[in-house]
């Protein structure tokens, strides 16, 4: 498949739908913040990315993961304090 034609998809799709344009990329980052904020392990996003180290993962998503991070803080606060949201 030629990247132009996603990109052309992209583009159509985005105009049909009323919806600001995004490229592959763009969806690419997404589906890996939105994996990491559900808590998804990152071997296993590495290999959905097609990243042949994880560190590859972890250096790129660093700032998503020290966001996951900061949130299983607070539940683990929330457990040790016995605290609800």
């Amino acid at each position: 498949m030629n990247p132009t034609s996603v990109t052309n998809y992209l583009r159509k799709f985005s105009a049909k739908n009323n919806l600001p344009h995004m490229n592959t990329h763009a969806f690419r980052h997404t589906m890996a913040s939105i994996l990491f904020s559900n808590k998804v392990d990152c071997i296993s996003i590495e290999s959905r990315l097609g990243h042949s180290q994880p560190s590859t993962t972890t250096n790129m998503y660093s700032h998503i993961i020290d966001k996951v991070d900061e949130q299983n803080e607070d539940i683990v606060g929330r457990v040790f304090l016995n605290k609800t949201e």
